[in-house]
């Protein structure tokens, strides 16, 4: 494509001409990938039962460090500057981000527990967890906004 690999990633062109039917766009790279949503006013979570909806979340209201007793059950995970040597790709998207379930017989918004990232001065809602179990993902519906690529020697 007489481009570099960061930009030709990029490009969904180069997985037509990759030809390779287990890498057929940008999601199924292989590599360690880091998720979430953005710790902004816009962003929202939403807990329903039965498609009732309990709970609208933001993630300010789950990561409250000020309250004496916190609300909600948080995993905080830091993530320090980039040292491993590789090629990073980084999106921004809007809409709905991801719908989650899981099959329980009693629900109870207190065992959810919720991980989040922290990185530089960002703060990430990565995934929830239920009594130390892991919700399947269902689908997402998303516009990229935003994509950028860079290697680190």
């Amino acid at each position: 494509m007489k481009t570099s690999l960061t930009k030709a990633l990029l490009d969904p062109f180069f997985y037509y001409n990759l030809k390779n039917s287990c890498i057929p766009s940008l999601e199924h790279l292989p590599g360690s990938k880091t998720l979430g949503l953005l710790d902004t006013p816009k962003n929202q979570i939403e807990i329903l039962l039965d498609g009732k909806k309990l709970k609208k979340l933001k993630i300010e209201d789950i990561a409250n460090q000020f309250l004496l007793f916190p609300l909600y059950e948080t995993n905080m995970i830091h993530k320090t500057e980039i040292i491993e040597s590789g090629i990073y790709i980084e999106q921004l998207s809007i809409g709905h981000i991801g719908s989650y379930e899981l099959k329980i017989d009693n629900f109870s918004i207190e065992n959810i527990c919720f991980h989040l990232v922290k990185y530089r001065d960002q703060l990430l809602f990565h995934y929830p967890t239920y009594q130390n179990k892991t919700f399947l993902f269902r689908k997402k519906s998303t516009l990229i906004t935003y994509q950028n690529s860079f290697e680190v020697l």
